[in-house]
């Protein structure tokens, strides 16, 4: 892959990760909204609402597949600290580069059994809402795929990166 190719893909998931960003913000909200009303409705007006619940765990849904390849751009996932702050060089860039294969093979996985569970969910429809699972369910395929976009830009930086001047990353303690 070429040095242009590897900046698109940088500037592409520069702005993923902003509209991912964005998106987990109204979700949030949206779910703190729903949430406040159905406590008021709940205990003020002795009125429950029927699709308060539903709707604030499928937003968490979408929330949670949203949010972790932001937490993996802003590097917030737990690593094995015992064996990358005590290494360094090409030991440290070889544990790098296997770390990310994992995770792409993994996200791959994700990735596939997804699309699988939203064709399978495709003709389910939730109890309150009345909508298609699959809506809820494609959450998963979408934080997958953008997941996979970030560890293959990291791969090829890795690569790029010359072995002497592979350090450990800061630690966040």
């Amino acid at each position: 892959m070429g040095g242009e190719t590897v900046e698109m893909l940088e500037k592409f998931n520069i702005l993923l990760d902003k509209v991912l960003r964005k998106a987990v913000t109204v979700i949030m909200g949206t779910m703190l909204v729903i949430i406040f009303i159905q406590v008021t409705a709940r205990y003020v007006f002795h009125n429950s609402l029927t699709f308060s619940e539903e709707l604030a765990r499928y937003l968490f849904v979408w929330c949670v597949f949203l949010c972790i390849p932001v937490a993996q751009r802003m590097g917030g996932h737990m690593t094995v600290g015992v064996l990358s702050e005590r290494t360094s060089g090409i030991t440290l860039k070889v544990l790098r580069i296997c770390a990310q294969a994992l995770t792409l093979a993994f996200m791959l996985i994700i990735l596939k059994n997804g699309f699988t569970l939203v064709a399978r969910t495709s003709f389910q429809t939730s109890p309150a809402l009345q909508i298609k699972m699959s809506y809820v369910y494609i959450a998963l395929p979408i934080g997958a795929a953008a997941m996979i976009l970030n560890t293959i830009e990291d791969l090829f930086k890795t690569f790029r990166t010359p072995a002497s001047e592979t350090k450990p990353e800061l630690s966040m303690d």
